[in-house]
């Protein structure tokens, strides 16, 4: 499961397994002592393309890697310099992780700037649009990957809610946010995950 054997990755692995060999009513008691070695604070950017299906359909799989390559080798320049790191990609997606919430929205603004520049001068089926979620919380922090329950609801806003060009922040994200962030968010809506009714919220996006 777990390819990548850096510091934190392997540090993860051997809790788990000896987790794993605990008797089960021990293992509550090691998963809290062992919290703060495991998990960060960190913002959770998942990006999903527009018509991602009906554009390899239409042009190929080959057309679409060529063009999602050479954004995503801007973007990681983007990212960077907003902040942030480019953990992973996904199919059409980009997994980003940044220290705090307002970072992780300035590095939107910039991936939106970037797409729009990259747009105008390129024919229609070899352009871009992107779809946003945005967590904040605890969330094991490893080498190439990120674990939680906000990298879970960044993921299913970002691709199933949010639209082309639009922005949405999960409520812990919300509350994060610096004052002068948190002036261009409005509400959404509350959406249902399992029995939990949670208010999300979008973020206006600069448009210059």
């Amino acid at each position: 499961m777990f390819r990548h054997r850096g510091k934190r990755t392997r540090r993860l692995v051997s809790f788990l397994r000896r987790r794993a060999g605990a008797a089960p009513a021990r293992r509550p008691e090691m998963d809290c002592r062992r919290f703060p070695d495991l998990f960060r604070k960190r913002a959770i950017v998942f990006t999903d393309t527009e018509d991602f299906t009906t554009r390899t359909v239409r042009d190929g799989i080959l057309h679409f890697l060529m063009i999602f390559d050479r954004f995503v080798e801007q973007a990681d320049k983007v990212v960077a310099r907003t902040g942030g790191d480019v953990v992973k990609v996904e199919a059409d997606s980009l997994l980003m992780r940044y220290d705090d919430a307002t970072a992780a929205c300035a590095g939107v603004d910039a991936l939106e700037g970037l797409l729009r520049r990259m747009n105008r001068s390129l024919p229609a089926n070899e352009r871009l649009r992107f779809s946003y979620g945005i967590g904040y919380g605890d969330v094991l922090d490893l080498d190439a990957d990120l674990f939680g329950l906000e990298v879970n609801l960044a993921s299913k806003i970002g691709e199933d809610l949010a639209r082309p060009g639009e922005a949405l922040l999960t409520p812990q994200a919300a509350a994060a946010l610096a004052p002068s962030t948190l002036r261009r968010v409005v509400p959404h809506k509350v959406v249902t995950f399992g029995a939990s009714a949670i208010p999300i919220h979008r973020l206006k996006l600069r448009r210059a």
